[in-house]
Parts: C-alpha cells; structure tokens; sequence
C-alpha cells in the first residue's frame, strides 16, 4: 500500500487536487441522477416554456444545469472545477448552458438580466467559508431574482448530534478498482472532512487522503435568513438525505 495524505486544504484546492477527478464516479450514473432531479423540478413548479434564465450555483458535472435547460430554461452555470464544467460542457451538446468557472459568490458578474430562478443544491452552500458569506450570497441572489421567481437550495443538516466512533466513516463507494470513503469530524461551526480514497495499481493499493472543511450549517437558519430578507418559504423537506428549501421572492 502507497500512501499520500496531505494538510487541510480549501475546498477548491480539494476538487482540483482530488474530488473533481472522481466525483461523477461517486454520485453513480448522472442519467439516473438527471432524471430524478427532472421530476423534482417539476414538482417544485420549475419548468419555463420561455426560454427564461435560470442559474446554477455550485453546478459540478450538470446534474441539474441540464435538466433546467431541458425544462426551457436558459442556464449559467457556475462552478470553480475545471474538470467538472469540462464534464457538462460535453454532456450539454446544445442545450442553452453557459458555463462559468468562478466562486458562487461572484455570480452576479456574470448576468445581463434578472433570473427567473437560483439554485444552489447538493451541499453546496455548506463549502462557504463563514456565515457571513452564506448572508452575502443569498443577499444577492434575493436581489437579483425576478419578482416571483425562485431559489431553491439544499443541504446536509450538520447540526444534529455529532458521530461517534465507526459512524464518523461514511463509505461511500467502491469497485473492484477503487473504494472512496469519508471521516467527520465535528467542529464547533465546521465540520472537518477526510476523504479517503484508495485505487488498484496492479498487484498493489494505492492511498490517497485529502482534508477540507464544511461549514456546520443549520438548514432552519438559512430559512430564517431567507425569511428575514422577504422571500416566502413555502417548501423544507428531505430528499435524498439533503434539506431542499424552496422560497419565493414576492411580487
């Protein structure tokens, strides 16, 4: 076993040096994943026959970038990945994508007109550094969102009881080539992420270990910021193992 491991590294620097590589790997097969997300849309009332804009905070590989534009939205898409905007720009073919590598928080450089929806799913608001840019962040998306329109985001909820013991190590998964598994370790406001990952090399294994910080987000604060900023909540419900909040900018 050959091993490398490496310091706490920033989230971005985490998906450059590690995750972005295998990611589409660990979610499983992005077809299933776009059709379940496709019939989330639609129940969550997110289908445009206008071609309106959309945008896709934190898009990774296009899991709902392209189901928004298959629902008639126009869509930018926003992630700092490299290899992951590479990923959705072949999977987008023709569909009305634009991808943008920047941090989300500077999304609103990027649009000429307001969106009719924001989204920001699959844990991404917990990858911001403080509270203060989670404030910042929907600060701008309320501002910037049409009358009516939507943002829609989900979360793990870390603010539950820490794991102990064997349950701080999620596996979350493996073939015969490779095997991928995550340590927490809760913090006061952060949770500290080890992911593990191991690859065949021949007859040998080899390990490789990156660290990166989450934010110890409570789902029910970011519904009292939203709240607090005017937008009407009217959806918090799990769907697969996140907190989707759905809100609504009056008007």
């Amino acid at each position: 076993m050959t091993a490398a491991t490496t310091s706490m590294k920033s989230v971005q620097d985490h998906y450059d040096r590690m995750l972005g590589s295998v990611y589409s790997w660990i979610i499983g097969d992005f077809g299933v994943i776009c059709r379940r997300n496709a019939a989330l849309l639609e129940s969550l009332g997110l289908q445009s026959g206008s071609g309106a804009l959309a945008v896709d905070l934190g898009c990774g590989p296009g899991c709902h970038s392209i189901p928004l534009a298959e629902a008639g939205f126009r869509v930018i898409a926003v992630d700092f990945c490299d290899e992951l905007l590479t990923e959705l720009q072949g999977r987008a073919a023709n569909l009305p994508i634009t991808t943008v590598r920047d941090n989300i928080l500077h999304f609103r450089n990027y649009l000429d007109e307001h969106p009719q929806a924001v989204l920001c799913m699959g844990d991404t608001l917990v990858h911001l550094p403080d509270w203060d840019a989670v404030r910042t962040l929907l600060e701008d998306v309320v501002d910037s969102l049409l009358p009516g329109g939507a943002f829609v985001a989900s979360l793990r909820d870390y603010s539950t009881s820490p794991p102990h013991g064997q349950e701080q190590f999620i596996p979350v998964r493996s073939n015969a080539d490779r095997i991928f598994t995550c340590f927490l370790q809760y913090r006061e406001d952060a949770v500290e992420v080890r992911d593990i990952l191991q690859t065949r090399d021949g007859d040998d294994w080899k390990l490789e270990v990156s660290q990166y910080r989450k934010l110890r987000l409570d789902y029910r604060r970011v519904i009292g910021l939203l709240q607090d900023l005017g937008m009407h909540v009217d959806a918090a419900f799990e769907d697969h193992g996140m907190i989707c909040i759905r809100s609504v900018k009056p008007g």
